[in-house]
């Protein structure tokens, strides 16, 4: 019987979980461009251990990712999602955000062309 209650609270105790927490989206002009967008996205990660964490700048690394993934064009409708995977005594903060990058157009005398 002890070992049947030790084996249950072992396997209680390394169980995890997942949860979204937050989705946020911003709007998006619609307006119709002469190129289609191309669907970016960009992932980041903070490991928690025992309620410390030390990489607090996760969010910007991933911003900067979505970023550098559009240097030449303009993005949009980005969506940001907020989750945290839960082990035993850690967790893993976890973002991901997408958005549509439009490449930009220079236009001049009637004619446009993308760069």
């Amino acid at each position: 019987m002890k070992l049947i209650i030790l084996a249950l609270t072992t396997v209680l105790f390394l169980g995890c979980a997942h949860s979204i927490h937050v989705v946020h989206s911003n709007p998006y002009d619609q307006s119709p461009g002469t190129a289609e967008p191309e669907l970016i996205e960009a992932r980041s990660e903070q490991g928690v251990v025992l309620g410390f964490a030390f990489d607090t700048d996760y969010v910007d690394r991933a911003y900067n990712t979505l970023q550098a993934k559009c240097s030449k064009g303009r993005i949009e409708g980005i969506t940001t999602q907020f989750s945290t995977s839960l082990g035993f005594l850690n967790w893993t903060n976890k973002i991901l955000m997408r958005g549509f990058c439009y490449p930009v157009t220079k236009c001049g005398k009637g004619n446009c062309a993308s760069q």
